[in-house]
């Protein structure tokens, strides 16, 4: 199964910052939905965290919201 691997620098982050994304990630880590991208595993050192993910092709979604200017909820 190919996977993802999404790095975070922690360059910017300040210490809440830091603690909000571990939280979010442990509970993203325990959801098992058909519609939402899965999480595998987080790791980190000094400077960044690295989120190993479900690997869904196509490019990012951000971008294709700011191509479309319009994006409904069936398309996502």
């Amino acid at each position: 199964m190919t996977r993802a691997v999404k790095i975070l620098t922690k360059k910017n982050m300040n210490k809440n910052v830091k603690k909000a994304i571990r939280n979010e990630y442990e509970i993203l880590a325990n959801l098992d939905h058909p519609h939402i991208v899965k999480l595998y595993e987080i790791f980190e050192d000094q400077s960044y965290f690295y989120l190993v993910q479900q690997y869904c092709k196509g490019g990012q979604l951000f971008d294709e919201i700011i191509k479309r200017k319009c994006f409904e909820e069936g398309n996502a």
